[in-house]
């Protein structure tokens, strides 16, 4: 399995990584090999067409050929439409969409060329579905990413490609509000497990949930890991949501 993300030396880590031995990509690694497989870390910048090329050469060259992509690179950001910085809007289409984009295409390529099938799941948002106030580029981006989910469905399909996506909702990372990192130190604070601390640090959002909490990290993977088995060998174009109901309840 090989791994992307972006270097950062360890200085620059949050010092909470740092006290849990955080290593990066390297962490990532071993947590895979833990499990009995082969990982390689791959440092990338997916909004750079050649480095995306680099990547799944290095990829090709280390496993012989690439059976799924699941592109879940992405940054977010909270502004006031009128005040999106120019910078700000490219940067968030450049690592949202045509990182995607990217990374798909150069996939596709060779999964078309080595003619038996595969999958791909690009790792969208609930906010690619609606739109949610303060977060213009952000929905931009992943409406486009769900887009482009569907065409690529109809094209590679003939190919045995199979293309999805899930979108998410609020779910309990460092990217969203709420850290899991503060989720944790609040859990531990109150005597209460993790979720029932999530649920605490996210009531805003949970009110509108059915499920009245947010997502964890795992029941995101849960719903790529599914999409990219043969279980959902039949599923193809969809946007799944993974978010407790809550743009059903919308």
């Amino acid at each position: 399995m090989i791994v992307n993300g972006r270097y950062r030396p360890q200085e620059e880590f949050p010092e909470e990584e740092k006290a849990e031995g955080w290593e990066g990509l390297d962490s990532v690694v071993k947590g895979i090999e833990a499990c009995g497989v082969r990982g390689l870390a791959v440092t990338a910048d997916i909004t750079d067409s050649q480095q995306v090329q680099e990547m799944v050469d290095k990829a090709l060259a280390e496993f012989g050929h690439i059976d799924y992509l699941v592109a879940n690179a992405g940054i977010g950001m909270a502004c006031p439409f009128l005040e999106i910085k120019d910078e700000d809007w490219h940067r968030t289409i450049s690592v949202n969409l045509t990182g995607v984009f990217y990374c798909c295409q150069t996939v596709a390529k060779h999964m078309v060329k080595r003619a038996v099938g595969g999958a791909i799941v690009n790792v969208s948002s609930r906010a690619g579905k609606m739109g949610i106030e303060n977060c213009g580029a952000y929905c931009v981006s992943k409406f486009g990413v769900n887009a482009l989910t569907q065409v690529m469905a109809i094209e590679l399909g003939p190919y045995r490609i199979r293309v999805n996506a899930v979108c998410p909702g609020r779910t309990v990372t460092n990217l969203t509000s709420g850290y899991a990192d503060e989720v944790l130190k609040l859990s531990k604070e109150k005597g209460v497990d993790y979720i029932e601390a999530a649920k605490e640090m996210h009531k805003d959002y949970a009110a509108f949930t059915p499920l009245r909490r947010p997502g964890l990290p795992e029941e995101i993977a849960n719903a790529i890991v599914f999409l990219c088995s043969d279980e959902a060998s039949f599923i193809n174009g969809q946007c799944l949501n993974v978010d407790g109901g809550r743009l059903t309840a919308h």
